[in-house]
């Protein structure tokens, strides 16, 4: 079955019956209004009995008649904007599983069912700029709506809408030129929320409290930690359907926001209840090492099978590349069987429970209310002091694995000060900002060193099987060419790594 989406982006006005519709003809920019189309839809909105969907501004709907006819998933993008994707009609029984992956993360296992039906006499009119192409729509909606969630009850009314026409290249500049033309002319931007949220009335959940505005060094030290934190939970529930879908690259994606996640409550622990703290990291950590298996191991093919494509034909000795292919691929189809049975685990459903009720209901200590410009400047200048003892044990230890382990560490130290310095930027502005670039580039580099361990690891797995034959020779090229990567990006760290480790916030 075939999905679709766009950026819808529009404007809500209010309007009683008796209210004659504006000038639409008389507005700037509005060369002409076409004719009036009159169409009879049928909308009928799915969520849980907890309306977990609407809680976070989500809707879903299968809507007949008009000239959208289908199934139709609405996400919060940005103020005034929505995403929205679409599904053939199908049965009103059935939600398409197109969609069904992209809402799990916040239904979490709760059913979906219909929850209200609303029918609609819609009267559009297209309005087209001086070049004869069409600008937006403006839509006139008589409503009558039958809400079924907490008992059956009926209600009628009015309002307009003005939608962008154009899919791509939305011009919000434009939208808003014609919605305010709208409001001057006497009409009433709405209070609604949409057309469901109508219906409910008084059922419809209260808004999700946001953390608050972080900018001033003055506000709480744990002000702009929720912030950040509350933007990557946000995108980690939208990461879900990616990997759901098999997205290219998704894993990877939803691996990287565990660990900002996660490093940012470790650094930042002290402003928050230790054992709420513990109990997310760990959690945060199992599911990082369930989706780490996959990516370990796609990395690890991809480097070794470049590897192997670049090297002479005389010195590729037996099947090595239909050998490397079939033992990798034993390897992701076991991981990523893993990771689907985790993602539909009453276990990860908790987790994401708690990690937006650990935001929605921080459990702030003492040290969490004190002012965040001084506060937050001393747990990154640990996190930045960490790091240097971590530099000075890899620099000190001994050539060979125990070596490897040991920039390894430094890197994990690098990406915890990143998204510590990261999570603190709209207090300390561009020094945070400074040594988020030169962590980053320190894990980079390490990162690329630890690739190479890992890759001389398995090709030592590779070379000493007692079948591999002549094929040994093969892997042990490959691993000196690794060693010598190794040493190249241990190299370039040395040379470029000292700044991440010298710079510091100012309280």
């Amino acid at each position: 079955m075939a999905t679709s989406g766009n950026i819808e982006s529009e404007r809500k006005f209010d309007a009683d019956a008796s209210t004659p519709l504006p000038d639409l003809q008389g507005m700037e920019g509005v060369a002409r209004v076409g004719e009036p189309a009159v169409h009879q839809l049928e909308a009928v909105y799915f969520d849980t009995k907890q309306l977990a969907l609407a809680a976070r501004g989500i809707t879903l709907r299968r809507r007949s008649g008009g000239t959208d006819a289908g199934w139709h998933l609405k996400l919060p993008h940005s103020p005034g904007n929505r995403t929205e994707v679409q599904a053939p009609l199908g049965s009103v029984d059935s939600v398409p599983d197109e969609l069904l992956e992209r809402v799990l993360a916040y239904t979490r296992g709760r059913p979906l069912a219909a929850i209200a039906t609303l029918n609609t006499e819609r009267t559009s009119f297209a309005l087209y700029g001086d070049d004869g192409g069409r600008l937006a729509d403006f839509v006139d909606d008589q409503v009558r709506a039958l809400v079924t969630i907490d008992g059956p009850r009926e209600s009628r009314w009015r309002e307009w809408e003005l939608e962008l026409a154009a899919k791509d290249g939305q011009d919000d500049a434009l939208l808003e030129a014609l919605a305010g033309q709208l409001a001057d002319a006497g009409a009433v931007p709405s209070k609604r929320a949409s057309k469901l949220a109508t219906a409910l009335g008084d059922s419809w959940p209260p808004p999700r409290k946001a953390a608050g505005h972080s900018s001033s060094g003055k506000a709480p030290a744990v002000t702009p930690v929720l912030e950040y934190l509350e933007s990557q939970i946000a995108d980690l529930l939208l990461q879900d359907a990616h990997v759901r879908q098999d997205r290219d690259d998704a894993v990877h994606q939803m691996r990287s926001l565990i660990r900002r996640i996660r490093s940012v409550l470790h650094t930042y622990r002290k402003l928050f209840d230790p054992a709420a703290v513990e109990g997310l990291e760990s959690e945060l950590k199992s599911l990082a090492e369930t989706l780490g298996r996959y990516r370990d191991a796609e990395v690890l093919h991809e480097r070794l099978r470049a590897s192997l494509d670049e090297l002479p034909a005389k010195l590729v000795l037996g099947p090595v590349h239909d050998e490397l292919d079939q033992r990798m691929q034993v390897r992701l189809d076991t991981a990523l069987s893993a990771i689907r049975e985790r993602l539909d685990s009453a276990r990860y459903y908790k987790l994401l429970e708690r990690l937006e009720e650990f935001t929605q209901a921080p459990p702030t200590t003492l040290k969490g209310s004190r002012p965040a410009g001084k506060t937050t400047a001393k747990l990154v200048n640990k996190a930045a002091q960490r790091l240097g003892k971590r530099h000075d044990a890899a620099v000190g230890a001994a050539v060979g694995p125990q070596r490897d382990k040991a920039f390894h560490e430094v890197r994990k130290a690098a990406k915890k000060l990143r998204f510590a310095a990261a999570a603190v930027g709209s207090v300390h502005g561009k020094r945070a900002g400074r040594i988020e670039d030169a962590a980053h580039k320190v894990q980079s580099i390490l990162g690329e060193h630890q690739d190479s361990a890992m890759a001389r690891e398995e090709l030592l797995k590779l070379g000493s099987a007692s079948d591999v034959g002549n094929a040994a020779f093969t892997y042990g090229v490959l691993h000196a060419q690794e060693r010598s990567a190794a040493d190249a990006t241990e190299l370039q760290y040395l040379q470029s790594g000292k700044k991440a480790r010298k710079l510091r916030l100012k309280p």
